[in-house]
């Protein structure tokens, strides 16, 4: 496209294009930042390095997520819908959460979620991250739809139990469950949540 074609184009076109060149910028960013933590870790990931897979400078990462903390946070794509799986039927619940987890942490083993598991271990800083991850994107999202007493309580331990689950099954590949058909472990596992999240089933 020649100048005289480019200074042809309305403010609004200008404009539009350079939103778009941004949206895919980010994009390329946030797509390599995946990868770059993926591989390296939270710790020996730089801004730097992710900036170099993603072919942009250093301060075009800097300029869209500013530091390394919140490209870590924004790549963590580990969010399941709470809201589009919950179910009058407190069991068709359980089974839609644990299911989607289970599913939605398959597809990616070595993603920046399992990057912020195992950087906790070691890192507050990881630690916190992954409480507020969990606590915003699970326990907060949960409990308003568990009905009776202590609801939170239970919504947390249901989440523990989930995680706990999928955390055995991709990223410790326990070979019981690892191996184990998925319907299979729904089967045993889904009354366990259901219990924890169904009043009438947790009372004695």
């Amino acid at each position: 496209m020649s100048a005289a074609e480019i200074a042809a184009r309305s403010p609004s076109e200008q404009a539009g294009e350079a939103e778009s060149k941004g949206r895919r910028t980010r994009r390329r960013i946030l797509e390599a930042a995946r990868r770059t933590f993926g591989e390296l870790g939270y710790e020996r990931a730089t801004i730097r390095a992710i900036a170099a897979e993603a072919g942009v400078d250093k301060s075009s990462v800097i300029q869209y997520f500013g530091t390394k903390q919140q490209l870590f946070r924004e790549s963590l794509d580990f969010c399941v819908d709470v809201g589009s799986l919950a179910d009058d039927d407190p069991g068709r619940s359980a089974e839609n959460y644990l299911r989607a987890m289970l599913e939605r942490w398959g597809t990616a083993p070595d993603g920046p979620m399992a990057v912020l598991l195992r950087t906790s271990l070691t890192s507050e800083e990881a630690a916190q991250m992954l409480r507020e991850h969990v606590t915003s994107e699970a326990i907060d999202q949960i409990a308003p739809g568990v009905s009776g007493p202590d609801a939170r309580l239970r919504a947390a331990l249901a989440g523990a139990v989930m995680f706990g689950i999928t955390v055995h099954r991709h990223l410790l590949r326990m070979p019981d469950l690892a191996e184990a058909d998925l319907d299979d472990v729904l089967r045993l596992a889904v009354p366990l949540v259901r219990a924890l999240l169904d009043a009438e089933a947790a009372a004695p």
